[in-house]
């Protein structure tokens, strides 16, 4: 079974949603390099990506508080820093932690965020709910970001 062109379009756009409120370095195809914040994306329909970084830093130090980069001049767009929080990975450190049914487990991806039971939602900010529960999974969210910075291994 091959992968058709708009599955893998359909990843491409996820990757690069989850890259927004990152950190991201961007070179352009004149040599020109952008450390910054990337606050918005246009993929339009000839698929021509337009990025925006905020607070972006040059190669020669200055600052720029917004940058709009047309899509023709990227040649590469780099995310150097490894996701503290993996929603598959936390979704099933969760299941084992608390001993609930991954079917009762849901990953948003996009969202980066995990939701149990249909009511807890879980992201790397935090958990939305209340309840016992909604505490015991906030322990475990501390756990694992703690065990993720440590670069400890998550066994599930």
């Amino acid at each position: 079974m091959g992968v058709t062109p708009q599955f893998a379009l359909r990843n491409l756009i996820t990757e690069l949603n989850g890259l927004v409120g990152n950190e991201i370095v961007v070179k352009l195809v004149d040599g020109t390099t952008y450390v910054g914040t990337l606050i918005g994306i246009d993929l339009s329909d000839r698929l021509s990506l337009h990025l925006v970084l905020e607070n972006a830093r040059t190669q020669d130090g200055r600052v720029l508080y917004k940058v709009f980069i047309n899509g023709g001049r990227i040649s590469e767009i780099i995310f150097e820093q490894r996701p503290t929080f993996d929603p598959e990975e936390f979704a099933k450190f969760v299941a084992s932690k608390l001993n609930i049914p991954l079917n009762s487990i849901k990953v948003i991806k996009e969202a980066k965020s995990v939701l149990v039971y249909d009511r807890y939602k879980i992201t790397e900010n935090g958990v939305e709910g209340a309840g016992a529960l909604a505490s015991k999974l906030y322990s475990v969210l501390q756990e694992y970001i703690d065990l993720k910075k440590r670069g400890a291994p998550i066994t599930t």
